[in-house]
């Protein structure tokens, strides 16, 4: 009980933080835990962060990846040049929220998620799930930094990202949330 408390309680300040992201649907408010990095998204931190929701699931196997970039320059997607990276259990069902660090002092960031459905570490186009920041219409190719660049929240900021899966020829969302 103390903890889904203070989820919602973490939930609704990110809510109120946040200025143009996004809102963080219901069912996200008290869905699992916040991840490795729970503590930078906890009441009065100041480091930026960011609450991310992550809507869209196949099916709820695996793990996901987050990976936060800076959004200036040409590193985001680029091997080895992510700020942050870590993985999580995917939930047994709903949307899955975690808190994103976001160091460095950079103007804007970037984030990527992948749905790693056989928990392989690896990208495997025709299975698992991808998403950006922003949510750009998602193609064949690496989406453009300036499509999933945000600006660097003030404290904790909100984002929802949905995944996307191939499906025929064409990449995109199975459904927006449960």
């Amino acid at each position: 009980m103390k903890n889904r408390s203070l989820r919602m309680l973490l939930s609704a300040m990110a809510l109120m933080t946040a200025s143009a992201v996004a809102a963080l649907p219901a069912s996200a408010r008290v869905a699992g835990n916040l991840g490795p990095h729970a503590d930078r998204c906890a009441p009065g931190s100041t480091e930026p962060a960011l609450l991310l929701t992550i809507t869209g699931f196949k099916d709820h196997v695996g793990q996901v990846r987050v990976k936060a970039y800076s959004g200036e320059g040409d590193d985001f997607l680029k091997s080895g040049k992510y700020l942050v990276k870590f993985d999580a259990r995917v939930p047994a069902q709903g949307d899955m929220t975690l808190c994103v660090p976001l160091p460095g002092n950079h103007a804007s960031y970037a984030v990527s998620v992948l749905h790693d459905r056989d928990m392989d570490g690896k990208t495997d186009l025709w299975s698992d799930g991808f998403g950006v920041s922003n949510n750009p219409k998602l193609k064949f190719a690496k989406p453009e930094t300036a499509e999933a660049a945000f600006t660097a929240p003030k404290g904790v900021g909100v984002m929802r990202i949905v995944l996307n899966y191939v499906s025929g020829l064409s990449v995109k969302p199975i459904r927006e949330s449960e």
